[in-house]
């Protein structure tokens, strides 16, 4: 199974992005986003994608796993030569606490199913995959986890996670080590609703 899971190591507390310090998914979250509803459970199988779709799967796929190699360190270019043009960018000045009086960029790439959370640091040409979010059926992950997967499909694809939050329906898949990171996988009335990579950075 291919590297899985930590808490990213980015918060935004009060409009501001908090490079190389723990914090939880909903910290680092825009106050846009909103998780797509469960696909119908009748199906004894995960649905069809809509005829609206984004990226290719296996572009996503080479996505995550490009970013588990290099920490979330991905150029811009390179993102959008592999996903494509989003269906919109949303964007947010955001202060680095490291570096007195700098404004960093934290972007959104919407794409229908899923999105790209991005981080650009305003002294420094890397860009930072921070998060990326699916939503759809369409996509599977490098371990074939997908939206609309059955529980008992989950513990067999992963196993049992490393903790989960009750609470929220998360399942929480977490690699410790220098570089964590963690899948988060939301699961409601049995099925898999969205799957969050969440990348390190420092």
């Amino acid at each position: 199974m291919l590297r899985t899971s930590p808490l990213v190591l980015v918060g935004l507390l009060g409009g501001s992005l908090v490079l190389g310090a723990c914090s939880s998914s909903e910290s680092a979250r825009p106050r846009s986003e909103s998780i797509v509803p469960s696909p119908d459970v009748s199906a004894i199988e995960p649905p069809e994608p809509t005829k609206e779709t984004g990226p290719p799967s296996d572009a996503v796929s080479r996505v995550i796993q490009d970013a588990l190699r290099s920490d979330g360190s991905l150029s811009y270019e390179t993102l959008l030569g592999r996903l494509g043009a989003p269906r919109t960018i949303q964007t947010e000045p955001v202060s680095n606490r490291y570096v007195q009086g700098q404004t960093d960029t934290l972007r959104t790439l919407v794409y229908t199913g899923m999105e790209a959370l991005v981080y650009d640091v305003t002294s420094d040409p890397k860009t930072f995959l921070v998060r990326l979010s699916l939503s759809s059926t369409q996509y599977t992950t490098p371990e074939g986890v997908r939206v609309g997967l059955r529980e008992e499909r989950l513990l067999e694809q992963l196993g049992p996670p490393t903790r989960r939050n009750d609470s929220r329906g998360e399942w929480i898949y977490q690699e410790s080590g220098p570089t964590p990171t963690s899948m988060v996988v939301r699961v409601r009335d049995g099925r898999v609703v969205q799957i969050d990579w969440e990348f390190y950075f420092a």
